[in-house]
């Protein structure tokens, strides 16, 4: 089912919090418009560390348990305290910003169970490890929030005019999520159980609007605002956040034409990789389709879309040093295949 068309511009972590985020809004703007359900865009370009590691690197480190995402639901720190504990020496490898004390532990808690019902799954991602989830998203957080669980940033298209007046629609929390795209999105396909085991109930309320388009006057205008609260919550923001990189990573992989989420739980989906996920998520799945296979094609990115470069290097760079050297293929280019049931109603 089509639902409403709408796109969005990046937005960027505060100054004042992360000091490699401050490319241009212009580097992040999606390409076209997007003409369904699907554009989250909801974080910018970013500058600062540019080079990045080479696409060899491998081996995780902590511990890891096993392969792939859990399968029996959320485990979290609770249960898994060896897992909390590797998560929590990713975050000492941070060049800044690293939670401390009781906030720290709940971001850890979303972050296990976040990639254990949305991190790839080793039957159809041969080569990952549920380690990798770990770090790619206290990297990404790192980039899009400096750890700042309230950061709001309200971009040009958070201000957009719309047929119910003036949007007040900004990219919000830990991950930059933003309510006429990502929460939409997850309450019109989005599978409530998985939220629900991360930890976050969405307001019941949302579900009488999943037909409206992303301009409507709920999702635009009065919508954000009235649940500012959920989206500020760790465990959705940091469990909506993950369902988007990796929804966007399993089937957003053609090269010249677009996946969008409903296509992709009616049946479509093309692999991809972790790479199209970021970009996914940082300009749009139609910014961010196709797939990026190599360290040189990563490198090129610079020629054609540099603010994409920039935010996937920083990402990647820090998720090597959490990491560690990998030997044959980089995490970040695995193939990850399409797991529609993961990530549907």
């Amino acid at each position: 089912m089509k639902l409403g068309a709408f796109f969005t511009v990046g937005g960027c972590a505060l100054l004042g919090l992360v000091a490699a985020c401050s490319s241009s809004e212009e580097e992040a703007a999606p390409r076209d418009p997007p003409t369904t359900l699907g554009a989250d865009a909801s974080s910018g370009g970013s500058s600062g560390t540019s080079g990045g590691s080479s696409g060899t690197s491998g081996e995780s480190s902590g511990t890891s348990g096993s392969s792939g995402s859990t399968s029996g639901g959320c485990s979290g720190s609770a249960a898994d305290p060896a897992a909390a504990a590797t998560v929590s020496g990713y975050m000492d490898k941070l060049p800044s910003n690293a939670p401390s004390g009781p906030a720290r532990a709940q971001i850890i808690d979303a972050i296990i169970k976040s990639c254990d019902v949305f991190g790839p799954k080793v039957a159809t991602a041969p080569g990952w490890d549920r380690t990798y989830c770990w770090a790619h998203l206290v990297s990404a957080i790192l980039k899009e929030s400096g750890y700042n669980a309230s950061a709001s940033i309200k971009d040009d298209y958070g201000s957009r005019g719309t047929n119910a007046g003036k949007a007040n629609d900004p990219t919000v929390g830990l991950l930059q999520i933003r309510f006429s795209s990502t929460v939409r999105d997850y309450v019109a396909l989005g599978p409530a159980a998985s939220l629900s085991c991360v930890g976050c109930t969405l307001p019941a309320g949302l579900a009488a609007h999943k037909n409206e388009e992303g301009d409507s006057g709920f999702w635009a205008v009065s919508g954000p605002t009235q649940n500012m609260s959920t989206m500020t919550d760790v465990a959705c923001n940091v469990g909506l956040g993950a369902w988007y990189y990796y929804s966007n990573a399993t089937s957003n992989g053609k090269q010249n034409e677009v996946t969008y989420l409903d296509a992709y739980c009616g049946g479509g989906g093309t692999a991809a990789n972790v790479i199209t996920g970021l970009r996914s998520h940082l300009a749009g799945p139609d910014g961010g389709k196709g797939v990026i296979a190599n360290q040189g094609a990563l490198n090129a990115l610079q020629g054609s879309d540099n603010g994409a470069y920039q935010y996937i290097t920083e990402i990647k760079s820090n998720f090597d040093k959490m990491v560690g050297s990998v030997s044959g293929t980089h995490p970040f280019f695995l193939k990850l295949s399409p797991s529609a049931k993961q990530y549907c109603q």
